[in-house]
Formats: structure tokens, sequence, C-alpha cells
């Protein structure tokens, strides 16, 4: 596994988890503290797999000489 690999699978377990407690957190009535945390810890997921996303290379780049194509 390289570590793409291993930094998508760590922030997609992000996102669940932090949505995961925001569900569960909210159903039950749990204190803001829970929404808060698992809020946060789903935005730090989608952070980290926006930047593993933006560091992955361009599928359509070296074909046809790399022009803008459509």
């Amino acid at each position: 596994m390289n570590r793409t690999t291993v930094a998508l699978a760590v922030a997609f377990f992000a996102v669940v988890l932090g949505l995961a407690v925001l569900l569960v957190s909210e159903a039950v009535g749990a204190t803001e503290l829970f929404v808060v945390v698992g809020g946060v810890v789903a935005l730090a997921g989608v952070g980290v797999l926006t930047g593993v996303v933006m560091r992955l290379p361009d599928p359509h780049e070296g074909e046809h000489g790399g022009g803008d194509h459509a």
C-alpha cells in the first residue's frame, strides 16, 4: 500500500466516523460538544480528502500531446 491509499483510507474513515458521531449524538440528544466534535472530525476528513485528490496526477495528462481538446 502506498501513502496515497493510506491517506485516502484514513480520510474516508474520518468522514464516516464524524458523520456517525453527528447523527448518533443528534438522535440521542447528546450535548453540543459531541455534535461539534463530530463536525470537526468530518470536516477534517473532507479537508484531507481534498488535499489527497489535488495531489493525484491528471489522468488525461500525456494523452495526445496533453492539449485541452474536448
